[in-house]
């Protein structure tokens, strides 16, 4: 090799180095997201947010440094493994147990309330929905942005409510002063008794609340918790500068994009105290635990792994791939389903079908005697 080649690999190392530092830095402070609340620093939640894009540079810098036979690839491997749970979280390898047992299958899905505004700008939507969930018929069905009322029967789940395999239903309305319980809002449908049902009051919320059903399953009774956590409430000129962002395009509206971060800014905040209610609600259950939801935050951050702690991940016992769960960007698992040492993840599965802005979630658990 010439002395010239030589230095020209050389500058390229070490501008690769200076590139890998950085994000390794940017790893480091995504793994303390998930420990420190946004009221205390939120700059950070929005690292841990972009963790799926620093965990795709760092197995980038993996590959490369492998190849250049360099000690810093030991270093990105160290860093990964401080936090392996969290890369598992992210992302999985999994093969599917055996679902010849006899088995519970949750399904978590929010469901955009049945399209009643005609967002997906199609006639059938609803009927899809409810025809997907019929054909599925999870144990456990625990819906976000549920909709129904009796004078729009059109855009009500119909079928689903009227349907024999869920003969119990607990319903709560989002805005939790209100009595009427067949509106907007959050429901646990099963096909096993129900015992007892209950409300954390997160805030009087369009959007944020969660509710508990304690179920009978065989002679065990199964507390169920069904979680939708604060959304940001961008509005369609919010939403287009997030599109413009996942496009690496130029933002046309600089006091938009400023409105969408304080807005994230509030969402994360809002998530945290409402993460800190779940989970202290959760510290004193006697039953074993099912934990359902829209989290609307990855799992690197500090609502996530407030609400996961003790618990286990059905994706990372028995999930496959990025497990991405929002339709409009690629690489967020905001939909969840969390047990205790109680169950064990036979399956997991992430449908593919795009009825909502969600998709729906699936897992077999075997209880654990």
């Amino acid at each position: 090799m010439t002395l010239k080649r030589f230095r020209k690999r050389d500058l390229a190392d070490r501008f690769m180095l200076v590139l890998n530092v950085f994000t390794l830095v940017f790893l480091g402070l995504s793994y303390l997201a998930g420990w420190v609340s946004p009221n205390q620093f939120w700059p950070l939640a929005f690292v841990g947010m972009a963790f799926p894009i620093i965990l795709i540079m760092v197995s980038l810098f993996i590959l490369y440094w492998a190849l250049r036979k360099r000690w810093f690839f030991f270093i990105n491997v160290a860093f990964l493994l401080l936090r392996w749970d969290y890369v598992l979280a992210t992302v999985n390898i999994s093969t599917s147990a055996d679902d010849s047992e006899d088995l519970i299958e949750v399904m978590t899905y929010n469901v955009r309330l049945f399209d009643k505004y005609n967002w997906s700008e199609q006639q059938n939507t609803s009927k899809n929905i409810e025809d997907f969930i019929l054909k599925e018929q999870p144990d456990i069905l625990c819906i976000q942005e549920f909709y129904s009322r009796q004078n729009a029967p059109s855009k009500a789940p119909n079928n689903l409510l009227s349907s024999p395999h869920y003969k119990q239903i607990h319903l709560k309305n989002f805005f939790a002063q209100r009595e009427n319980e067949n509106d907007f809002g959050i429901a646990t449908l099963t096909s096993y008794p129900i015992l007892n049902k209950g409300t954390i009051v997160l805030e009087n919320s369009r959007s944020a609340l969660t509710i508990f059903t304690d179920i009978l399953i065989k002679s065990d009774t199964i507390r169920v918790y069904n979680v939708h956590l604060q959304s940001i409430h961008l509005g369609m000129d919010g939403y287009q500068v997030l599109d413009e962002l996942l496009e690496n395009k130029e933002i046309q509206d600089v006091k938009e994009s400023k409105l969408v971060l304080a807005l994230m800014k509030k969402a994360f905040t809002k998530r945290a105290e409402q993460a800190e209610l779940i989970a202290n609600h959760i510290s004193q259950c006697p039953y074993p635990i099912i934990v359902c939801g829209d989290f609307n935050d990855v799992p690197t951050s500090y609502a996530y792994q407030t609400i996961a702690k003790g618990l286990n991940d059905g994706f990372s016992q028995a999930g496959s791939g990025f497990g991405a769960t929002y339709v409009r960007i690629p690489f967020f698992r905001i939909d969840n389903i969390l047990h205790s040492d109680d169950f064990e993840a036979e399956t997991y599965s992430i449908h593919p079908e795009k009825l909502s802005d969600h998709l729906a979630v699936s897992s077999k658990l075997k209880k654990v005697d």
